[in-house]
């Protein structure tokens, strides 16, 4: 599963419940607000916590995967056809059955036996109803336990050991969610010797690469100007910072060709054995030499992964990018299309402790390590050798405060070019300058420049550990750190500047923290000349997203089994919990504008109101194109006014009926339709709300279908 599926709108730090007058359960959550960063309260249906998680599961993108579903249900019927014409019964386990489509699948397939386990007891309970619902309730036993609990024996959960097992616990990482443990404790306690496990092994694939665009996700340059003169440079502890070792999930094959060069071949590097021929190895270190093949930087590693689903190598599934994949048409206008698409399983990028210059055909030594949960690589040449090849770990702090997506932000050099010429042209020695986002280094750069005073706003410690790391290295004395601004200082300030992404921001509107602040302090400023953004919009347009919209449609039929019952606890868990409208890079996932973008939203920030609400009605008009035209979505997204316009969203400016390439270094905000409309006079409506003194923002987006 996508880490990034994991994350929260607002971040939930307490849930307690309460019994109501009408003797109902609710349960009060405690969250964060972004914009105000305050601590509030609100009134949740009892079942909120769980309807979380599955609004925001994976489930259905996992159950949208055809060739995932058809493969697992290919090997399915081979392992069962095999105990059978060897004369023995098929006794199936299922670990993690989720929706209990794999034992479906294996009732179908003659299975003599299945028992199916789910720890998650809500989806437990789904799982019955649509076993139930598809007829073959009365041949699969489900259990709510993980299956570390489950015991064998006449009294216990399976009878008798079985001798086909069928699970789905992998991620992007292959190993992250726990499957080496998994399948140990499978083949010990609950699975017969001469057992066929499907799927049968898996191979991990590491590729050793040169990439300065996904480098700047890693490392902070030095800022520079447009004359590129050095603003800030960066300490030397963040440039040596061995960086984090956690994986950095994508889907590579949306990365363009031209920013990558590939320094070696695709390498084997582990080996996994499911079927229990030979034992797990829960912690090891391998080693590979390679012969460059090109001269460049290596940088990165990518990884992938294949699964060969049946114990004679068959049925392959690959995870593999589009330049190594086996289903690839190479020669395709977008070979990427012509891949299987998943959100589920991806490649990762793991970042090298430190960058070696290599040339081609010389030789050096990939280090590939693993422990139960988790990968990191090693590169080695002549010159280079490490003492111990440990899990690197952040020590600079940078990986610890900031996601990589705010890194790359701050490494955006046309964006930061815009803002320092900006700053240099509002201020001056006497300016007395106000930073609202001490996630950014905007503040120190209005210091070197020479204003008079720079007050930042912040309260965080690792935030305060970076930001002294670069006074200290770039000799900045006029810095004052502030946790809450006071009338005095407020009297004093000539400029307010925020970069307008907030670390703790995740939706476009969220850095709006800056307008709620600036409303808060507006009649005490009475000196300020000038505000950094001048102001922001936010716009919406209608897409067709290729493949984004399979992690929320409904499944309908899934490889002919009836799957409504899912869908509409989903749908009642997305109209409790808050996952309507989320986050998603939207570089990674192909798209076309199906109408005109419209502007939302216009807030300028030299006269803000308390309050602002707008509505709106627009036809979704269809173009001469011998291309179907679909609706599925709406885009929202940000455009900030920083000397010109900056866009959050759109590079350039959409055409209707062509893809969309969008801003890589920040997230845009994605509302997903039940199904996709056939463009013939459709119509959609808006409403927008946003109260400053509060620190509130709604937006709601309506498909108008007669």
């Amino acid at each position: 599963m996508r880490i990034r599926n994991l994350l929260r709108v607002r971040s939930i730090f307490l849930i307690k419940r309460h019994i109501t007058s009408d003797s109902t359960m609710k349960v009060f959550t405690q969250m964060k607000n972004p914009i105000t960063g305050n601590t509030e309260w609100d009134v949740q249906d009892e079942d909120y916590d769980y309807h979380q998680e599955i609004a925001r599961s994976a489930f259905a993108d996992m159950l949208h995967d055809t060739e995932r579903n058809k493969k697992y249900y290919r090997a399915l019927q081979l392992a069962i056809e095999k105990m059978h014409s060897e004369g023995k019964k098929a006794n199936v386990l299922d670990i993690g059955t989720g929706t209990g489509l794999l034992s479906i699948m294996a009732a179908r397939c003659g299975a003599d036996s299945i028992v199916a386990c789910e720890a998650f007891k809500p989806m437990a309970e789904c799982c019955m109803k649509i076993l139930e619902c598809n007829g073959v309730a009365d041949k699969i036993t489900v259990i709510p336990k993980r299956s570390t609990e489950l015991t064998v024996g006449e009294d216990g959960d399976l009878k008798e050991k079985a001798n086909i097992l069928v699970t789905e616990v992998f991620d992007t990482e292959l190993i992250g969610e726990g499957a080496l443990s998994t399948f140990s404790h499978a083949h010990e306690y609950l699975l017969e010797k001469d057992c066929i496990v499907v799927p049968d092994s898996a191979v991990i694939y590491a590729q050793v690469v040169e990439c300065s665009t996904l480098w700047k996700w890693n490392k902070l340059n030095d800022l520079a100007d447009s004359d590129l003169d050095i603003i800030l440079k960066t300490p030397q502890k963040m440039k040596d910072c061995p960086g984090s070792a956690a994986v950095h999930d994508l889907q590579l094959s949306q990365l363009p060709r031209q920013t990558f060069n590939e320094l070696s071949d695709p390498i084997p590097v582990f080996f996994y054995d499911w079927s229990g021929r030979t034992p797990t190895i829960f912690k090891r270190t391998v080693t590979h030499n390679f012969n460059a093949n090109r001269t460049g930087k290596a940088q990165v590693v990518f990884m992938w992964w294949d699964l060969n689903m049946d114990p004679e190598g068959k049925i392959l599934l690959s995870c593999a990018p589009w330049w190594c994949h086996p289903s690839a048409d190479l020669v395709a206008e977008r070979p990427q299309d012509t891949i299987p698409w998943r959100d589920h399983w991806m490649q990762a990028v793991y970042y090298l402790p430190k960058e070696i210059s290599i040339q081609k055909g010389s030789t050096a030594t990939l280090i590939s390590c693993q422990d139960e949960y988790s990968l990191w690589f090693y590169l080695e040449d002549e010159k280079t050798k490490y003492i111990d090849y440990k899990r690197p770990d952040c020590d600079c702090g940078i990986h610890m405060a900031l996601s990589r997506t705010h890194i790359s932000y701050l490494n955006d050099g046309k964006r930061s070019k815009r803002f320092l010429e900006q700053l240099k042209d509002v201020v001056t020695k006497q300016s007395v300058v106000l930073d609202l986002n001490g996630s950014s280094l905007m503040g120190l750069s209005a210091a070197k420049i020479g204003a008079k005073a720079v007050y930042i706003l912040e309260s965080s410690k690792l935030n305060l550990g970076i930001l002294n790391e670069y006074i200290v290295t770039n000799d900045i004395n006029n810095i004052h750190f502030v946790s809450d601004v006071t009338d005095e200082l407020l009297n004093k300030v000539t400029n307010v500047i925020c970069d307008p992404n907030c670390v703790n921001a995740i939706l476009p509107w969220e850095n709006l923290k800056m307008a709620h602040l600036l409303y808060k302090y507006s009649s005490k400023l009475k000196n300020c000349s000038s505000i950094l953004p001048e102001g922001c919009e936010i716009w919406t347009m209608p897409v067709e997203f290729q493949h984004l919209h399979k992690i929320r449609i409904p499944l309908g039929r899934c490889e002919g089994i009836d799957m409504g019952i899912f869908d509409r606890l989903v749908e009642n868990s997305r109209g409790i919990s808050d996952a309507d409208i989320e986050s998603q890079p939207l570089w990674e996932y192909p798209c076309k504008s199906r109408g005109e973008p419209v502007k939302l939203l216009t807030i300028d920030f030299t006269d803000l109101k308390p309050v602002y609400a707008t509505d709106g009605l627009h036809d979704i008009v269809k173009i001469e194109t011998s291309d179907d035209q679909l609706v599925n979505g709406f885009v929202l997204w940000a455009v900030w006014r920083i000397g010109g316009r900056q866009s959050s969203g759109p590079i350039q400016t959409p055409k209707v009926g062509e893809r969309v390439d969008w801003d890589p270094h920040t997230r845009q905000a994605v509302k997903i339709l039940k199904k996709s409309y056939e463009v013939d006079s459709l119509r959609w409506s808006y409403q927008v709300a946003c109260d400053l003194g509060k620190g509130q923002f709604n937006v709601n987006i309506e498909l108008l279908l007669d």
